[in-house]
């Protein structure tokens, strides 16, 4: 068991470097969008190996991937910005000349951005980090340094990650409730790759948890999307009638996402699970 959480670990490092040297190399979208995922998914095993390594080591890895996360975030919230207006424009009509027209420079900003960043995140700086971490992971010890087995502590994170979600799911259904669906998506997203994790480590198989939680992260993502569009067209200079444009299309996408949420929530209730 603690092998496979090494292989885990180990697997999650190589695939996020595999994943930035094909960015710098192609600068391909879908490798960028991956290499996203990839990092989050890095910091969430990162998470769980507690203090294995040098403190102050192990965050400044954390902190470093995290930071790979939010600039490539840019880029993704321009691309599907352009894929939620696109669709809704009227067949000849230049409903949003200005905003493709900003949105596009907007990208081209973004794509320099991530090359800085990916030149600047040097693996070679994290490789002893990496490798005191996976040594640790030896029989009789668990990421939080005591003595108790894995399923244990794992048994214990998964109570944690669940009591946020325990909390929120019968309040983020109102529709006034904004901020409690924010923090739903956020704490959905976080027990999502630790079954992810689990499910590798333990062996065990989490295909239907990890489905319904899916269909929840991604109504409560598109939401999130609406609010971080309405956000980046904002301070856009915009003619009025492009501005009225971008107003009605959010607003009808938020009010559709809202009734598919409620609806989710109604048939396919959220339960805490752990097996082993």
């Amino acid at each position: 068991m603690p092998e496979r959480f090494q292989n885990v670990f180990l697997t999650q490092w190589e695939e996020l470097l595999r994943l930035r040297r094909a960015v710098l190399k192609t600068s391909d979208l879908d490798d960028i969008h991956d290499l996203r995922v990839s990092s989050r998914r890095f910091r969430a095993v990162l998470g769980l190996l507690g203090n294995l390594s040098p403190p102050e080591s192990a965050a400044k890895l954390k902190k470093r991937a995290g930071k790979l996360t939010r600039v490539l975030g840019g880029l993704r919230n321009i691309d599907e910005a352009l894929l939620c207006f696109r669709p809704r424009v009227p067949a000849d009509s230049s409903a949003a000349h200005h905003l493709f027209t900003i949105l596009a420079e907007m990208r081209t900003a973004e794509l320099r951005r991530i090359d800085k960043a990916l030149a600047e995140f040097d693996p070679g700086r994290f490789h002893r980090v990496v490798r005191e971490l996976a040594s640790g992971l030896r029989t009789g010890f668990t990421p939080d340094g005591n003595s108790r087995s894995l399923p244990a502590f794992f048994s214990d994170v998964s109570i944690t990650l669940f009591q946020p979600i325990n909390n929120l799911r019968a309040v983020s259904s109102a529709p006034e409730q904004r901020e409690s669906r924010h923090a739903l998506r956020i704490a959905i997203k976080k027990l999502r790759y630790f079954l992810e994790i689990v499910a590798q480590v333990l062996n065990c198989d989490y295909g239907q948890e990890l489905g319904l939680l899916k269909e929840y992260q991604s109504i409560l993502g598109r939401m999130n999307d609406v609010v971080e569009f309405g956000i980046l067209c904002r301070d856009l200079e915009l003619p009025p009638s492009e501005r009225q444009f971008v107003e009605t299309v959010l607003a009808a996408e938020d009010e559709l996402l809202l009734s598919r949420f409620m609806e989710l929530v109604g048939q396919k209730p959220l339960v805490y699970t752990f097996r082993m």
